[in-house]
């Protein structure tokens, strides 16, 4: 802006923001980064359905740690 005032140009301060060149953001963290970084935190939860031999049906809710690969809770009734 202070080389064009010596110039004899009058520019806003918008205009030169204008032309500015922008930096861009730093990149955000990948998937798998993110999923190292919360690992501890992460949990999975399944549900499903097992036929017995004799023709009855379990319900089986299973809740697994990501961090230490284990069953957090078991309920099957």
């Amino acid at each position: 802006m202070g080389n064009c005032l010596k110039l004899g140009f009058e520019l806003s301060e918008a205009t030169v923001a204008k032309y500015m060149v922008r930096h861009r953001k730093p990149p955000s963290q990948f998937w798998r980064t993110f999923l190292a970084n919360h690992m501890k935190d992460i949990v999975s939860s399944d549900f499903f359905v097992v036929p017995t031999m004799f023709f009855r049906v379990l319900f089986v809710f299973v809740i697994l740690s990501h961090d230490r690969r284990r069953p957090v809770h078991v309920a099957v009734t």
